[in-house]
């Protein structure tokens, strides 16, 4: 599905049909997000699963920064062998169908992975609607904050400060290595000493001033440093909280609430991605400022939601199984 997504957009050049190859290109990611993140969460102990969660996110973000970085070293070569500039469509496309080739074999590692049991043995839909809904919520918030910004990170670079594609690279490779580092230093190091849920709100607060001062201070390296540190908070506290979330939930609820949650972060972060849009043709370059100021305010409203919603909730999704397998006549 993500695949033929990807084709799509490399093959067509009718809007309608770009949103149809966007749309498709996304419902296969949120198939393989849900359905995998629930099994490594069914893999890993509670206790464990932050540290689990932040190795898988710095692993995809270290990915990313060598991603980001060929990319841009590429794009100058890749013009020249199809008499173009690198900023056209036709080497856009042509570094896209790179990155597919790349995204369809990582389906051959995946198909060698042992499929973990599931307890009570079926997946089902999520039971408890009203945790599910306070999830929700938080996710919806974080999203509509996100699709303000972060799919225009590069155009940003680019609109702003006017940086080639080599450059924009190495940038977009330092915020993807800084979000790495946040990843394993708060699963292995905040999280355990504050817990998981206040060292998620309060370096989800914590990265909020950074965004605020990337959208007004006017060098791009001051800016990708700002961003860098922003997702490097962001992105530790995401593999806290999405093993903080699961823990919550049964295992044979996992891969539904994934999903679930996921729709209600994209559907938001795509209302976000329009109205912001819509901001930066109406004002220029200062929509970039309104979007990242939007970003932060959505960011904190979040963190603080979460903290009401949570303070007294305690992940219990392992002991639901554990409590079945007990009272179970076998």
């Amino acid at each position: 599905m993500t695949a033929a997504g990807i084709v799509g957009i490399l093959v067509v050049d009718a809007l309608g049909a770009q949103l149809a190859a966007a749309a498709l290109l996304g419902a296969g990611g949120i198939v393989v997000y849900s359905a995998g993140t629930a099994l490594l969460a069914d893999a890993t102990a509670t206790g464990d699963r932050p540290r689990r969660f932040g190795q898988q996110i710095a692993i995809g973000t270290i990915a990313a920064f060598a991603a980001a970085y060929v990319a841009g070293q590429l794009a100058d070569p890749v013009a020249r062998a199809l008499d173009a500039t690198t900023s056209s469509l036709v080497t856009v496309r042509a570094l896209v169908a790179l990155g597919g080739i790349v995204a369809a074999a990582s389906a051959l590692p995946i198909l060698l992975v042992r499929a973990m049991p599931v307890p009570r043995g079926s997946l089902e839909a999520p039971a408890r609607r009203g945790l599910l809904l306070r999830f929700g919520t938080v996710e919806a918030i974080f999203g509509f904050g996100a699709g303000s910004f972060l799919p225009f990170v590069n155009l940003f670079f680019v609109d702003r400060f006017g940086l080639d594609f080599a450059t924009l690279g190495v940038v977009l490779g330092a915020i993807a290595v800084g979000g790495s580092f946040g990843a394993l230093l708060h699963g292995i190091h905040l999280a355990p000493r504050m817990g998981q849920l206040r060292s998620v709100v309060a370096v989800q607060l914590l990265s909020v001033p950074f965004a605020v001062a990337a959208g007004v201070v006017p060098v791009a390296m001051a800016v990708a440093g700002l961003l860098t540190i922003r997702a490097g908070l962001m992105y530790g506290s995401s593999s806290t909280y999405r093993a903080y979330t699961l823990s919550s939930f049964s295992p044979a609820e996992r891969a539904g609430v994934a999903a679930i949650l996921t729709i209600a972060w994209s559907a938001t972060a795509a209302v976000g991605s329009v109205l912001s849009g819509a901001v930066r043709a109406q004002l220029g370059d200062v929509g970039w400022t309104i979007n990242l100021v939007t970003l932060a305010a959505a960011y904190s409203v979040a963190a603080i939601v979460t903290l009401a919603l949570f303070r007294e909730h305690e992940p219990r999704g392992d002991a639901v199984v554990v409590e079945a397998l007990r009272d179970s006549p076998l």
